[in-house]
């Protein structure tokens, strides 16, 4: 067959499927490139994420170890309050012992422990110990012993007077931290 018209070149696509094969490229590199930027930004994400969850650990660590320094501190303020009140008790009961001793009396040793006194010193007589001294201190302690001696160079009775207590009269720190643990 022959035909007066010339035949025309068909290309294989035309423009309009030409225009939405790149309209859809361009949309598909656009969705794939936005996913490797999600994926980019959530491996980012993740990785700040492990990175506080680290500096959240070592600050809760710190805030235990605080908080047990804190403990420890306030069981400290506990135990020198309670050291300070002894102190204060055993300072007035020390006052009050040298307030209670005559003048006619010299003391030259005492002993203090935790339920007992211990006195030692010199006496004009025993009756100035004995009526001067000796019933402040049964006003005072449960039990009190004394015996004398006469110390013929010093012309003067030598005593040790022991006394207990069924309280006591003050506490150690270890009482402290018995009571306290």
């Amino acid at each position: 067959m022959y035909s007066y018209k010339k035949p025309r070149n068909k290309p294989l696509l035309d423009k309009s499927t030409k225009m939405w094969i790149v309209f859809f490229s361009f949309v598909l590199f656009g969705v794939i490139g936005y996913g490797i930027f999600l994926q980019m930004k959530t491996s980012g994400f993740n990785e700040k994420i492990a990175d506080i969850q680290k500096i959240n650990q070592k600050k809760i660590a710190h805030i235990k170890k605080l908080e047990n320094e804190l403990k420890e501190l306030k069981f400290k303020q506990v135990v020198v309050r309670e050291s300070e009140k002894s102190n204060k008790l055993l300072n007035n009961s020390i006052k009050n012992l040298f307030n209670l001793i005559p003048d006619q009396i010299t003391l030259s040793k005492v002993l203090m422990k935790k339920d007992s006194l211990r006195l030692e010193g010199y006496s004009c007589t025993k009756d100035a110990y004995r009526l001067l001294l000796e019933p402040a201190l049964k006003a005072i302690f449960v039990k009190s012993d004394v015996k004398f001696d006469f110390i013929p160079r010093v012309g003067k009775y030598k005593f040790v007077s022991v006394n207990k207590s069924e309280i006591k009269l003050y506490k150690k720190d270890k009482d402290i931290d018995n009571g306290k643990r």
